[in-house]
């Protein structure tokens, strides 16, 4: 039969503690972890009046530890020191394992006159009592200990988190704790928190370990797969299995001791030499049939992929931030952004930067597929929120979840709130994006019941999960985007006009992209940076920059990526420059229409000619290579991607 959750409420624990001071361990109100703390605390003589004094080393003995622990340091501190200037107001400690504190970040706290948490101190349960950093060491997992549960200090103004973190080998290199004040409404955000930070270094340190090995990451959500909750594999040459890390063997459904060794084709069900073949040079997705339920994987060849960082991180956390692999992002993303905008909505856009600074909504409009999460997240990294200073960005797609599920993903609930919940409840997007920026994705979807609620949250700035009576304080910016016509919505009496008015604050019509200057250059400048991401030199032939800087984009950015990507991994691995020739017959038809070719100066076409324009394109494409081979029909048909004889059929010559 289960046990019990105990509940870690402060009346709770005012309870324990009297039946302590009685003799008695009061296991029954304790959290599990807890109870076992104070029962080993009792064994080594401490009660709740001990004040024993705590070991700290020197400063000589502490630069020698630091030296001992270089790796763990040299690994952990850039992540931890930005996380310490992301949560002002707590403070982290880097301890090596036997809980000796190496490095203080942020914040630092004093529990009493006599104790202060620096360097140095070791943190051993055998003279501080109940603690994060011993109990993590101890039961080799992350664990939250309130306040209260401090055995040798019941009124404890702070609680605190902590997280062990393994090497690739399962032994313990160090722990990271983030201490709090104890009155935070959510203790349970931090210790997600630093469950990311672990897990982003551990993914660290398996990528040095098998950098020159093939990595499989699997997940069972897309969207997830470059996070820190993502498992991974690493697997030899000839296809064999030589480590799986806890999460992957939780996703595989599968003991890591039964998979290492083990052929990967047996798990995948895929021939390893095709599987290589389509990923050589390159990360591949896959659909992975596995563990009873469908998962996605990515193969990755040797020194192709990086780990999760925690910018991105934690849609779930504090969100704080599971923005998943590192982006690189430009020093004014949104100036990138905008450049080959029409110079008013430019402007307009750069007044939604400085509202959004100050605290008033944003509403962005615009097409499908014309940016706008990108533009949202342009703001939001103009906030600082590339470098963790904006806090974190959390997006919530309201025509992507079922009417449902909207409530309960927004708002967040609590536990046994309805069939399914997930244990300890869950924060929801409003508390995830505390400190940061909000986007409410195609908001013009959005019943009008949550409409309400929506507006009286906003209002308020408190947010009440499902099933739960406790109003959570909220501080986020908020930016609202959909392809709808809001305006228009509520005229028709399908949006509220209060909640409209209130996210209405400085609005941006995003472009079609078809309407943007320059549009041929921002097509090169991708073009360069998916060469880049999939490691391929293949020039863009200047006349098919062209054709495509003058197709309509129905489909706006989605379409034009698209067509972009699948171009440059399709093409033939000898191809030196794409054409049109190169492109699929679809995408010759569309470039090749009258409305694209009358809008190429250089190559007028009838509104009746299509499939003519495209073949007169095409062959003045080819006399121009040959001319610049200077005749030599061997080298301009390697340039072009054809063969010697179609290059003299195209030409209408005789090889």
């Amino acid at each position: 039969m289960p046990t019990k959750a105990a509940l870690r409420t402060s009346d709770v624990m005012r309870q324990a503690h009297a039946r302590l001071r009685r003799g008695q361990l009061p296991v029954d109100l304790l959290d599990a972890t807890i109870g076992r703390s104070w029962q080993r605390c009792l064994e080594h003589g401490l009660t709740p009046d001990s004040r024993p004094e705590l070991p700290r080393l020197s400063g000589g003995e502490l630069r020698d530890r630091r030296d001992a622990h270089r790796r763990l340091i040299e690994l952990a501190d850039p992540l931890v020191r930005r996380v310490a200037d992301d949560l002002r107001g707590c403070q982290l400690l880097l301890a090596g394992p036997d809980a000796t504190v190496l490095k203080s970040y942020g914040r630092r706290f004093v529990i009493n006159d006599r104790f202060c948490i620096a360097p140095g101190i070791n943190l051993d349960e055998r003279w501080f009592g109940t603690n994060a950093p011993a109990l993590a060491v101890i039961e080799r997992a992350p664990v939250l200990v309130k306040s209260s549960e401090h055995l040798l200090f019941p009124d404890n103004p702070v609680s605190c988190v902590a997280a062990p973190l393994f090497d690739v080998g399962g032994d313990c290199l160090g722990l990271i704790d983030l201490t709090f004040a104890a009155d935070h409404p959510r203790p349970e955000i931090f210790l997600r928190r630093v469950q990311q930070l672990t897990g982003a270094l551990e993914q660290q340190l398996f990528r040095a370990h098998y950098q020159q090995r093939w990595v499989l990451q699997v997940h069972a959500s897309l969207a997830e797969l470059d996070g820190v909750a993502c498992g991974l594999v690493a697997i030899n040459d000839t296809g064999l299995i030589l480590a799986v890390d806890p999460q992957a063997a939780q996703w595989l459904g599968r003991e890591a001791a039964t998979l290492i060794g083990q052929s990967i084709e047996a798990l995948l069900g895929s021939a390893w030499g095709e599987m290589r073949r389509q990923c050589e040079g390159r990360s591949a997705l896959l659909g992975l049939d596995l563990a009873g339920g469908q998962l996605v994987g990515r193969l990755n060849p040797p020194e192709a992929w990086q780990p999760a960082t925690l910018e991105g991180e934690a849609r779930e956390g504090a969100s704080v931030s599971v923005a998943t692999k590192p982006r690189s992002a430009p020093e004014q993303p949104l100036e990138a952004l905008v450049a080959a905008w029409p110079e008013a909505l430019a402007r307009e856009a750069r007044r939604a930067s400085r509202a959004l600074a100050a605290g008033l909504p944003v509403l962005l409009q615009g097409e499908t597929g014309t940016g706008k999460e990108q533009l949202a997240r342009a703001l939001h990294a103009g906030l600082g929120g590339v470098h963790g200073k904006g806090g974190p960005f959390v997006a919530l797609n309201c025509a992507a979840l079922p009417e449902s599920l909207i409530e309960a993903e927004l708002f967040g609930y609590g536990e046994g709130a309805f069939t399914g919940a997930r244990k300890g409840g869950y924060g929801g997007r409003l508390v995830q994006a505390n400190g940061g920026t909000l986007l409410l994705d195609e908001i013009g979807d959005m019943p009008l019941a949550l409409q309400a609620r929506l507006l009286r949250v906003l209002q308020e700035r408190v947010v009440t999960p499902l099933g739960d009576h406790r109003e959570v304080p909220i501080d986020c910016r908020v930016i609202a985007a959909s392809h709808r016509d809001l305006e228009t919505r509520v005229a028709a009496g399908d949006f509220r006009e209060d909640l409209f008015y209130r996210l209405a604050g400085v609005v941006v019509e995003l472009p079609a992209l078809s309407q943007q200057h320059q549009l041929a250059e921002t097509i090169r400048r991708r073009w360069a940076a998916l060469c880049r991401r999939h490691r391929r030199e293949l020039a863009l032939d200047e006349a098919l920059c062209e054709r495509l800087a003058a197709y309509d984009w129905p489909g706006n950015w989605r379409e034009l990526e698209h067509c972009l990507e699948v171009a440059l991994v399709g093409a033939e691995p000898e191809l030196g420059c794409l054409t049109l020739e190169a492109l699929s017959p679809r995408w010759q038809r569309k470039l090749a229409g009258p409305a694209s070719a009358a809008r190429v100066a250089a190559t007028p076409a009838s509104d009746a000619g299509g499939d003519q324009a495209l073949r007169d394109l095409e062959r003045a494409h080819m006399r121009r290579t040959l001319e610049a081979h200077d005749g030599n029909v061997t080298a301009a048909a390697r340039a072009l991607g054809v063969s010697r004889s179609t290059l003299y059929r195209r030409l209408g010559a005789e090889p």
